[in-house]
């Protein structure tokens, strides 16, 4: 083996690039790889929400499961697109109200879910 002088660059950054890219690509100490954070899918909040009680989604093949009537909301195809992410986002967390009244029931996720549930809902359209 040799030994590395300092004015020696090529073999110094050699050294230090095997185990940096060995790092990179093996995920470091734990061994496990680096991977991109899951993204979070909206129709499964939305039915992990028991959002589909009350609404459907009929261009997503979502039925509302409710007999009543009275407790059946409007299908969502298209509203979450008409009134904006923002809007729909303080609908859901009962900030805003429709007609003088607010969303039946304030959504219980995360902002995250939040989040992916807003953009789900906004590609439903009819």
């Amino acid at each position: 083996m040799r030994s590395i002088r300092f004015g020696d660059t090529a073999a110094l950054a050699l050294v230090l690039a095997v185990p940096l890219a060995a790092a990179l690509f093996y995920g470091g100490p734990g061994g496990q790889a680096f991977a991109a954070a899951p993204k979070l899918d909206g129709k499964a909040i939305f039915l992990a929400q028991k959002c589909n009680l009350c609404h459907s989604v009929g261009v997503a093949s979502i039925e509302a499961t409710t007999k009543s009537e009275k407790m059946k909301g409007p299908d969502l195809a298209g509203k979450a697109a008409e009134r904006g992410g923002e809007w729909t986002t303080k609908w859901l967390k009962k900030e805003v109200d429709l007609a003088g009244k607010k969303h039946a029931k304030q959504f219980t996720g995360s902002d995250e879910e939040m989040a992916a549930l807003v953009a789900w809902l906004a590609q439903q359209k009819k």
